[in-house]
């Protein structure tokens, strides 16, 4: 009689010792593995770092389209990026000083 109460406790010993080693496996595997909780920090700060570039080539997209309009309607703009590409009217003398270095 003895004999089988020491061995449903050792049964049940062992029982809870792989139920708590399945638990740690689970949690480290879930914590470490793939799709894990690192990758899915890893992915949200990728995912963070895309998003910022996206907003950059949005302001400069943005940027350069109003630039494209202003060249389209505006004759001042206009005038004033020819003059800057060397352009000058017919008969005028353009003179180009070098630029200055930031020395």
């Amino acid at each position: 009689m003895a004999y089988a109460k020491s061995r449903i406790t050792y049964i049940k010993e062992l029982y809870y010792i792989l139920c708590i080693v399945a638990v740690l496996v689970i949690l480290l595997f879930s914590l470490f593995g793939p799709q894990g909780y690192r990758d899915l920090r890893e992915s949200r700060i990728e995912l963070q770092e895309q998003r910022m570039r996206v907003e950059r080539l949005e302001r400069s997209n943005h940027e350069r389209i109003e630039r494209i309009n202003a060249l389209k309607t505006d004759r001042e703009t206009l005038e004033r990026y020819a003059r800057e590409k060397g352009y000058g009217r017919e008969g005028e003398i353009i003179q180009q000083l070098p630029r200055e270095s930031d020395e």
